[in-house]
């Protein structure tokens, strides 16, 4: 993972942590945050899941969010 991609899966894990909102409010606190669209958080993010699935930083990282969560 590079360092942007890092960081955005590190912001939806902290926003869930904090607020414990749905996919949707996440990915929109998130994206508000970064100054993204987001549909390009969630294109990177789907990105990431078929490019990093079986990395071992990525999965710590999916791991503080619910399973519900498309990524």
């Amino acid at each position: 993972m590079d360092a942007r991609e890092r960081e955005l899966l590190t912001g939806m894990g902290n926003c869930y942590a904090a607020c414990g909102a749905d996919f949707e409010d996440t990915v929109g606190m998130v994206s508000d945050t970064r100054h993204r669209q987001p549909e390009e958080v969630k294109a990177t993010l789907d990105r990431m899941r078929e490019t990093y699935r079986e990395d071992p930083e990525y999965q710590s990282l999916r791991r503080r969010l619910p399973d519900t969560f498309p990524l």
